[in-house]
């Protein structure tokens, strides 16, 4: 037999060429997928991360809010809401408003005065005004006036004290409850009063049940206080200390101060009345006396001089003239 050829091995030139086609091979490849990866469609591409979550909304009468805002932010978007609604309503009256108006129905309605009205009668006479018979609207509500015989008081709170002991009887007694009901009627609503009689103890003209209120001057108050002094009868003896001391003790603007000088205060008396007061209280003083006054020096001159007042004298001889 004829013995086999050899097989031919694999040489150095074979083999890179082997390697040669995978190379180019492979190269290939990777082009064609990186050519693939650029023509691919946008929502293929990956995307950033994104926080995603679940937001309530909450709806209340006073408007709706969102979980997790503060109370100032709600509070700023309730202001808001409140502003846009209060220009809405303004721009609508506005829209809805006349062009033009009559400048007549933006003024009360003033009284005319007819042809048999003149001014003078609408006013009051300059009389009438000087006596106090019609006072101007401007006037209500201040200050008041008031006199007992030849002494005046201004103020708004007022507080009369007189004696009505037994030295009083008769016309001087019956003439000083005529000056008191003439004082408390020139008063009007605005104005307080209040009356304290005394003998050996004090008694007052109280409506608030012991509590010692100053009442207003009203129409019904008025009558009742007229009654009250009305059924004043005089007698007994003089304390004027308890009397004067519960009328300061009121802080009144004015007390009128109402007494013979029989039996007089005591310095310490006066002195203690001064203390109380501290010139809070104007207190005039009205002495009652037996003929033509001597002029001296008394109590009654010093509790007035004493506490911003004024003294006066009435000889009560001439009462009944």
């Amino acid at each position: 037999m004829r013995p086999q050829a050899d097989q031919p091995g694999d040489s150095p030139r074979s083999l890179l060429a082997s390697w040669g086609l995978s190379v180019l091979f492979h190269l290939a490849l990777l082009l064609v997928l990186a050519w693939l990866l650029q023509t691919a469609p946008a929502g293929l591409r990956e995307e950033p991360a994104r926080e995603a979550g679940v937001v309530l909304k909450h709806f209340t009468p006073e408007g709706e809010y969102y979980e997790g805002e503060s109370e100032q932010q709600v509070s700023a978007k309730q202001q808001a809401t409140e502003t846009t609604a209060v220009v809405e309503n303004t721009l609508a009256a506005l829209a809805t408003e006349p062009a033009e108006l009559d400048p007549r129905d933006r003024l009360p309605e003033l009284p005319t005065i007819g042809p048999s009205q003149s001014s003078d009668n609408a006013l009051g006479s300059a009389a009438e005004l000087t006596q106090g018979a019609v006072q101007p609207q401007a006037a209500r509500g201040g200050k008041a006036r008031v006199r007992i015989y030849n002494v005046e008081g201004e103020g708004r709170k007022f507080v009369f004290v007189f004696d009505r002991s037994v030295s009083m009887t008769g016309a001087p007694l019956a003439s000083a409850k005529g000056e008191l009901i003439r004082a408390i009627e020139s008063l009007d609503s605005t104005h307080q009063f209040q009356i304290i009689f005394f003998h050996h103890a004090p008694r007052s003209f109280d409506l608030s049940g012991g509590q010692n209120r100053i009442p207003f001057a009203d129409e019904r108050t008025k009558a009742i206080a007229a009654k009250f002094v009305g059924g004043m009868t005089a007698d007994g003896g003089t304390d004027r200390y308890a009397a004067l001391s519960m009328a300061v003790g009121m802080r009144p603007d004015v007390i009128f101060f109402l007494t013979d000088v029989d039996d007089p205060m005591s310095a310490l008396e006066v002195e203690r009345i001064r203390r109380r007061n501290r010139e809070t209280t104007a207190i005039h003083t009205i002495e009652f006396g037996q003929g033509p006054t001597i002029g001296e020096d008394n109590f009654l001159k010093r509790i007035a001089r004493e506490n911003r007042g004024a003294a006066v004298y009435v000889d009560i001889s001439k009462l009944g003239d």
